[in-house]
């Protein structure tokens, strides 16, 4: 099972594949999400990771594919200079799921 990465930055894409880790820069909301459905149909790809203004500029659509996707899980990582927010993990872990409150 590989991990693929999906960033808006640079640095994140090259720190991502000198850890070995796959991925590609894309900017655009619909080449975004194109991929993003390209990936989950990959029996390869276990994990989509997106970077947080990636996720944030597809956020609804990003949801629902987390909600439909069984065997693939889409996580977010914060970019240079982003801080992770003191509730980070609680609310990975509800988006995770697919648990709102």
């Amino acid at each position: 099972m590989e991990s693929y990465l999906i960033s808006d930055n640079e640095e994140t894409l090259i720190g991502m594949k000198m850890a070995g880790i796959s991925g590609e820069l894309l900017t655009e909301n619909h080449e975004i999400l194109a991929r993003i459905d390209e990936l989950i149909l990959d029996p390869k790809i276990g994990i989509v990771i997106l970077t947080h203004k990636t996720k944030e500029k597809i956020e609804e659509e990003v949801m629902i594919r987390k909600l439909q996707s069984r065997e693939t899980l889409i996580i977010e990582i914060p970019g240079p200079n982003e801080s992770i927010k003191k509730d980070f993990i609680t609310k990975y872990i509800r988006e995770s799921i697919g648990l709102k409150l």
